[in-house]
């Protein structure tokens, strides 16, 4: 069987993925395998299921096209600010 070295764990996540070791009663390798399955085996929604989700269980939202508009309009900042460093200086 395949095996995989991680270097550079950051100390947290070490002693959270032990504690959860020995909540769940795994060995730590257990533990990391089993989490590692999890987020690659399980496909990550879409923002349009996700939505569709939402809306199923709140209900449409509030606001209609014309409305969100000009909310956006009214919450974008009106400075530039400064010149991006990977665009051409005119």
């Amino acid at each position: 069987m395949p095996s995989l070295t991680l270097k550079g764990i950051p100390d947290e996540v070490l002693s959270k993925l032990r504690r959860r070791a020995e909540q769940e009663r795994r060995s730590l390798n257990q533990q990391a395998i089993w989490i590692l399955e999890q987020g690659v085996a399980e496909p990550r929604p879409s923002f349009m299921e996700l939505h569709k989700a939402f809306v199923e269980k709140h209900g449409p939202s509030p606001f209609d096209d014309e409305s969100y508009a000009e909310v956006f309009e009214n919450l974008r900042d009106q400075d530039p600010g400064p010149p991006s460093p990977f665009e051409d200086e005119a």
